[in-house]
């Protein structure tokens, strides 16, 4: 099982000239402050770092914040940096190894990095390796939007086509990693299929039409009488093709060239109008020596050269437009005498007719080239049959193939076993949380409950608990950190509250990390405690110096590798 943990997190604002550095315990970290000191803001940025930005505002918080944040898998340690959705990651010696500003790429860099191998479909019928909001779904209750009935912790997850019951299934064992590849395969081979079989469908009524037109009864013609005229046919049709074909494109670039001049002379029209404008109101202010400019109410010299330079500008600008339209002239004669040339291919067109027309005895040479490309034809679609039928037969035993690779890699055994250890921990987890017992025998994994008032966060708080005892269990894939936001949702009271912290404090898995960020302190152990205590402001002054001698070489070295992907050329 790997094992990923959150190190520590630093949080930098140039604009505040502020900062804050935490540090989290392997195991157990309690985050307290009452509403609006930060607990939120820094236990978002933790996933936003990472790419999996959760439902919620961060409140009053600088967008260009810096953030960076210490993670390591199975005891080797990762850096991630992150400003206004650029990332790069460094080794544990500040070794970059990737930096980017897509999401795409970046997806895959942190997925190759944790071992994160989860193939999951898309809604455009396609598939993709699963971002880092999928890593981190399981394990992490949003106090915006995870402590209700739906799977609302990160923004984004719609791209996927069901992804919660993939991602469970992945987390806690019961379809291995091998299992979302292969599936993954099989999906992209079944659409192919599909359209295979589209197209033979298609070729089928082509064909019957084709058939109702053409046919290759009767007497065959032969059009060896009409040598010379295959050879004047030949040619003509070779020389108009390449002429129209030249024409064509001379066409096409006098439209382009066209459209860009019309485009300069409605942007030079633009700014004569504005100019206009401006005109008139320099006239109503003749008599002051400043002018003050109507929209922002800055004060100008307004002397004499100045006013002779705004003019001279306009003057070139009326001389630009007259110019342009000059040159629109000229386009629109030359592509008017292109027009006029392809007009006259028809002429020749009506000598290729005459070739068709000639005859020798009762045989014309239409005919003749009515009945061979009718042939042809009939040719190319008993090969084309042949070739699809060939590809449809591939495509189905290689799906026939991965249907037995999956039906070996879904053990039934492991997945009863699997469920019956989810539904006896959520049993014992609702007497625990002070909850009525319910009838856990026909849950799912995905079965998250939907309960009002006072119970429905403890019920929530059952059912991810859970869930996590199955993914630190046999079958398990990963050990995640359990991240908790703000357990005391619609009015938790003086009994129920302690109980809920006793919960997380010792009924969670043993030797998990836990982050509890929660309003009200606790008896229960910790091994480690963080308080909060000034409303809208995490970060601190004194903490500005040292924490900005960490970030901004970081920083630095990203966005220089930024702008050298930016203009990489590509040699290959």
């Amino acid at each position: 099982m790997k094992s990923f943990l959150f190190e520590s997190i630093y949080l930098l604002s140039d604009k505040e000239k502020k900062a804050r550095t935490i540090k989290f315990h392997p195991e157990k970290n309690l985050l307290r402050g009452r509403n609006h000191t930060g607990k939120s803001s820094l236990i978002k940025n933790l996933f936003i770092t990472l790419g999996a930005k959760p439902k919620g505002k961060l409140d009053k918080w600088d967008e260009d914040a810096i953030s960076i944040v210490v993670f390591s898998i199975n005891g080797e340690q990762y850096k991630v940096v992150h400003q206004i959705g650029n990332r790069a990651l460094f080794s544990k010696d500040n070794e970059l190894i990737v930096a980017s500003g897509n999401f795409r790429e970046w997806s895959d860099a942190f997925a190759e990095v944790v071992g994160f191998n989860l193939v999951l479909n898309n809604k455009n019928s396609g598939s993709a390796l699963a971002d880092p909001k999928c890593f981190f779904l399981p394990f992490y209750i949003n106090q915006d939007g995870s402590w209700q009935a739906n799977w609302d912790t990160f923004s984004g997850l719609q791209q996927y086509k069901s992804p919660s019951a993939a991602i469970l299934d992945y987390f806690t064992g019961i379809k291995p990693p091998k299992y979302y590849e292969v599936n993954s395969s099989k999906s992209l081979l079944q659409k192919t299929l599909d359209d295979l079989h589209q197209e033979q469908n298609l070729l089928k009524r082509t064909r019957m039409r084709f058939d109702e037109k053409m046919t290759l009864s009767g007497p065959k013609v032969q059009s060896g009488s009409f040598e010379m005229e295959i050879a004047m046919l030949t040619s003509e049709v070779n020389a108009i093709n390449k002429k129209q074909e030249l024409l064509r494109e001379s066409a096409v670039r006098e439209q382009e060239i066209l459209h860009n001049i019309s485009v300069q002379i409605n942007l030079a029209n633009d700014t004569l109008a504005v100019y206009d404008k401006d005109v008139n109101y320099l006239k109503r202010s003749e008599a002051h020596t400043q002018l003050e400019c109507p929209t922002c109410g800055v004060i100008h010299e307004k002397s004499f050269l100045e006013v002779l330079t705004y003019a001279d500008d306009a003057r070139s600008l009326r001389k630009l437009v007259i110019e342009l339209n000059e040159d629109a002239e000229k386009v629109n004669s030359s592509y008017a005498k292109i027009q006029q040339e392809l007009l006259e291919l028809e002429k020749d067109y009506s000598k290729v007719a005459a070739i068709l027309d000639s005859r020798k005895g009762d045989l014309k040479f239409s005919d003749v080239v009515a009945s061979l490309g009718a042939e042809n034809a009939f040719k190319v679609f008993e090969e084309e049959s042949l070739s699809l039928n060939q590809a449809i037969d591939a495509q189905a035993g290689e799906i026939q193939r991965l249907n037995e690779e999956l039906k070996a890699l879904t053990d039934i055994s492991r997945s009863k076993s699997i469920l019956s250890s989810f539904r006896n921990a959520y049993r014992s987890a609702l007497i625990d949380l002070n909850l009525p017992v319910i009838d856990t025998s026909k849950l799912k994994l995905t079965s998250r409950p939907d309960i009002s008032g006072s119970g429905g966060p403890r019920s929530i708080l059952a059912y991810y608990a859970a869930l996590w005892s199955v993914c630190s269990g046999t079958y398990a894939n990963f050990s995640v950190p359990l991240v908790i936001d703000s357990p005391n949702q619609q009015g938790q009271d003086d009994i129920n509250m302690p109980v809920i912290l006793k919960f997380i404090s010792q009924n969670l898995p043993k030797n998990s990390q836990v982050i509890l960020g929660s309003e009200v302190d606790t008896e229960q152990e910790f091994d480690k405690k963080m308080v909060f205590e000034n409303k809208y402001s995490m970060l601190l002054n004194e903490e500005y110096d040292k924490v900005k001698s960490v970030v901004a070489p970081l920083v630095d070295r990203m966005f220089v590798q930024l702008q050298t992907n930016k203009y990489a050329v590509d040699e290959s």
